[in-house]
């Protein structure tokens, strides 16, 4: 898009003191326009950064979210049958072992030791349940906070980017302010002892734009303390 020109006006005065004062003012309002412009292009572009870096960082979060969910299912699944095993061999334990079954000291013994194995066994798959549970009901509480989060983060990317790249429609209209003052013949001599940029070489990204307008900053104000 191209960027709206603000040409300054060229004052045709004889006296070189007074053409000198406004030179000197015109720079330094350059300058105060310029730092400010570049402060605003740095806020929105880091707000925009964070943006889109919070979106990689909620995408990563929900694949982990849903890696941990298919472990919960698959630890779920070899609970459920570790589970039904118990359960089988409580009912045959019940089957060779009840109160009504009379028994001999061997049998009495071998039921006994199966008894034993079972509570442990029994034990066992009830803590793994609440462990469980225990992840489920963490990821659970997880998912409100991240839905609203992954829900909102588009938006978000959406107007921060626009801000940015509205502040750099800014910048480049300080840039061309810039051009016309450094390219007018009262600047010239100045500039080239300031060793300033060759602002008529175009910007192709937003990043040089940006080094551009730092290094323009740093050679008016060379010139503004000369």
């Amino acid at each position: 898009m191209k960027s709206m020109r603000i040409p300054l006006i060229t004052l045709a005065l004889t006296l070189g003191a007074a053409s000198a004062a406004w030179g000197a003012e015109s720079v330094m309002n350059l300058i105060s326009a310029g730092e400010a412009v570049q402060k605003e292009v740095q806020d929105t572009k880091a707000k925009s950064d964070a943006a889109q870096q919070k979106g990689k960082d909620l995408a990563a979060q929900g694949k982990a979210m849903q890696s941990e969910k298919n472990k919960i299912l698959a630890d779920l699944d070899a609970w459920q049958k570790e589970n039904d095993g118990v359960k089988a061999r409580t009912a045959d334990y019940q089957s060779k072992c009840g109160p009504d079954k009379k028994l001999n000291q061997d049998e009495f013994k071998a039921c006994t030791a199966e008894k034993d194995q079972l509570n442990t066994d029994i034990a066992k798959v009830n803590a793994d349940n609440a462990e469980l549970q225990k992840r489920n009901d963490a990821l659970n509480a997880k998912i409100p906070t991240y839905n609203e989060a992954a829900q909102a983060n588009p938006a978000e990317q959406k107007d921060t980017y626009n801000a940015y790249t509205s502040s750099l429609k800014k910048e480049a209209g300080w840039l061309d302010q810039a051009r016309t003052q450094m390219s007018s013949d009262a600047f010239k001599s100045y500039g080239v002892k300031a060793g300033c940029p060759d602002v008529n070489k175009p910007a192709k990204t937003p990043e040089a734009m940006i080094k551009m307008t730092d290094d323009v900053i740093a050679c008016l104000k060379k010139v503004s303390n000369s």
